[in-house]
């Protein structure tokens, strides 16, 4: 039986299980299902945190997942997992922002403290751009007050339109390390 992971709650998870569904594989009724068996097709669902798809499937524990982009970038699983295809879904960018004014490009980021969800996706980049002593500060969600609070210069996160930013008083700054745009 093939086994499957699909992002247990969010934006992805409506799309991954629409798409499933509309494939005609059985998907949960109920939000708590953590697994569901697809007997007819042949298929385990498992649903799974997102950022968790990308590091299942790169250790072998799941044969294919659902997740994005920024999560599988961010999960490192080297060889263990490839990405197969874009689904079509989701539009954002990875990109940096700091206060209004204060940077203009990421060369400027050198001596200062960044927060992320995503401190393997940004430290990789870094390294790609030669840019070095950055302190990367991991945090778990709600980046946008890094800043605010005094525990970061600027932040990295996954902008779709920004307004979170705007109303945190930021602006995003140099080029995005990437883009998804539905294909």
């Amino acid at each position: 039986m093939l086994r499957v992971a699909v992002p247990n709650k969010g934006a992805l998870s409506e799309a991954a299980m629409s798409m499933l569904s509309e494939a005609g594989y059985l998907q949960r009724r109920d939000r708590k299902e953590l697994r569901l068996i697809d007997e007819a097709n042949g298929v385990e669902f498992f649903y799974l945190r997102p950022k968790d798809v990308a590091v299942f499937v790169g250790q072998g524990i799941i044969d294919l997942g659902l997740t994005g982009r920024d999560l599988f970038a961010d999960a490192r699983v080297g060889h263990g997992a490839e990405e197969a295809m874009g689904l079509g879904f989701g539009r954002a960018s990875f990109r940096l922002a700091a206060p209004r004014g204060i940077f203009s490009s990421a060369s400027e980021l050198r001596g200062k403290r960044v927060a992320t969800t995503y401190d393997g996706l940004l430290s990789s980049w870094l390294e790609e751009q030669g840019i070095e002593d950055v302190d990367v500060v991991h945090l778990d969600g709600a980046v946008e007050s890094a800043v605010s609070l005094g525990v970061a210069d600027a932040i990295a996160d996954v902008v779709e339109t920004g307004n979170t930013l705007k109303a945190a008083g930021m602006e995003t700054f140099g080029r995005p390390f990437w883009s998804r745009r539905p294909s």
